[in-house]
């Protein structure tokens, strides 16, 4: 017998469904760790409100342009160019990484609108260190008093 998707043979070739505790915190159905429709930057004029009024922050591996949106959760926007990083290859992999450092760390962004540039030389640091420097980011983005400004 073949196990359909989900399903799993266990060692005493018995069929079981594999399937992920609601309470793990990597679980799709914790909304804590989502990342719905709602929390992205999509359209041409969300994009142009942030880089009108915003402040950035940067490191060596990351930019982000930032503004408070006035709202209880934050929004994410990635502008990765073909310049920065020419191969398609390249690109997802820096937008993956980005979208799950944000994903996992919403909580300490929340009311702000972030669009993140790469730089150059992205595709040659490993994924750990690209984690690191994004949360150096979000750390400087909770310290700065960017909200009350607004």
């Amino acid at each position: 017998m073949i196990p359909n998707s989900g399903e799993l043979m266990n060692s005493k070739n018995e069929l079981s469904t594999h399937s992920e505790s609601p309470s793990s915190p990597l679980s799709s159905q914790n909304p804590d760790f989502g990342f719905s429709k709602s929390l992205r930057i999509l359209a041409p004029k969300d994009f142009q409100h942030v880089f009108a009024k915003a402040e950035k922050f940067g490191n060596r591996n990351w930019t982000f342009i930032v503004r408070p949106n006035n709202e209880s959760y934050p929004r994410l926007g990635l502008a990765i160019a073909k310049k920065q990083l020419q191969r398609a290859v390249w690109r997802n992999r820096v937008k993956r990484l980005a979208r799950e450092a944000f994903r996992l760390h919403k909580k300490e962004l929340n009311g702000y609108d972030i669009v993140v540039l790469g730089r150059k030389g992205l595709q040659d640091i490993d994924n750990e260190t690209l984690h690191k420097s994004f949360l150096h980011l979000v750390r400087k983005i909770q310290k700065s008093d960017l909200k009350d400004r607004a």
